[in-house]
């Protein structure tokens, strides 16, 4: 009896740690997301003061125009946007995010990993896409559209900002907060609960329905690959994943006549996912065995979600996503 009352103190404790855990990285990550919102909102007035100056003389509104074309292309205001955030996490990891929390190394990738993951992201991208079509025709019933919000999340980099921010910056700042102070933060409650709430919050953070969809998802695979691997191959992940398989095969199929292009975009999709399900049919005993022995304590992920600051991020980030819709 002494011991079970000792066993449901002790995990009364950690469950309180769990939800303070999760409401302080939730709450940086809201934080993180105004703060990127004010440096965008002070670079746009300043992006618009120059070029108002550079038409003083002239016809005002041309300078507008020209102001709202650049900043609609433009990545300078992520690429303003990303020491912020890093500073806000380097802060709440005491100043380890670029020291030891980057030192944790223990598999080697082998070609046979390297292939698995790289069909994962396929995976990931056709469920995109799948996500994509069925909920454009639910919401097509209601008289929305959710393309305005699939163009944004893969829109190709049309800038050096935009390509610098996308494919190298980007991967790079959300790699570092997420699959390292995230990962960090979590682990300590099992593998599995630390994969599944960075990941989940990862997906959040994007504030744009396919997005979350596809983010969530593919964090999965980033955060698999740090815990396992090491963060560097995460980053080298990720970066191909928007590198290669976004503006990549964009670039490639600007080369190539249309129709080729769509049986080649359909080839490689459909032939990636079916590659990375059978994958993951043959090692399903794997993947039991490691969710089964790093599998979090019971009450772990209902303690995650009693988190006051993560409801409040997440309601924030959908709330957005949801008013894209009637853009």
């Amino acid at each position: 009896m002494t011991n079970l009352i000792k066993e449901m103190i002790m995990t009364s404790k950690t469950n309180r740690e769990i939800r303070k855990d999760v409401s302080r990285f939730s709450g940086l990550c809201l934080l993180y997301t105004l703060a990127m919102y004010a440096v965008i909102a002070v670079y746009s007035v300043a992006v618009l003061a120059i070029f108002m100056y550079q038409h003083r003389e002239g016809d005002l509104q041309v300078g507008k125009e020209v102001a709202a074309r650049f900043l609609e292309n433009d990545g300078g205001m992520y690429l303003c946007a990303v020491p912020v955030g890093l500073f806000i996490f380097w802060l709440y990891r005491k100043k380890q995010l670029f020291s030891s929390d980057l030192r944790h190394k223990k598999r080697a990738m082998t070609p046979k990993a390297f292939m698995i993951l790289i069909s994962l992201l396929l995976l990931g991208q056709t469920t995109f896409n799948l996500f994509s079509q069925f909920f454009e025709a639910f919401l097509n019933i209601f008289g929305l559209s959710l393309m305005s919000s699939v163009e944004a999340a893969s829109a190709d980099s049309t800038t050096w900002t935009m390509f610098l921010y996308g494919a190298i910056v980007g991967p790079i700042s959300e790699e570092l907060i997420f699959r390292v102070a995230g990962l960090r933060t979590f682990e300590k409650y099992g593998k599995v609960f630390a994969i599944f709430v960075s990941s989940l919050l990862f997906g959040i953070f994007h504030g744009n329905l396919p997005q979350i969809v596809f983010a969530t998802f593919v964090g999965f695979v980033f955060a698999y690959v740090a815990l396992e691997y090491s963060i560097f191959w995460a980053i080298g992940l990720h970066i191909f994943n928007n590198l290669v398989l976004g503006d990549g095969l964009s670039l490639l199929y600007s080369y190539l006549p249309e129709n080729m292009v769509d049986s080649l975009h359909t080839i490689l999709l459909y032939g990636g996912s079916a590659l990375a399900i059978y994958f993951l049919f043959s090692l399903r005993k794997e993947i039991s065995a490691y969710i089964e022995s790093n599998k979090p304590d019971t009450g772990s992920f209902a303690s995650a979600f009693m988190s006051a600051w993560f409801w409040l991020f997440t309601l924030f980030m959908v709330g957005n996503a949801i008013y894209m819709l009637f853009l």
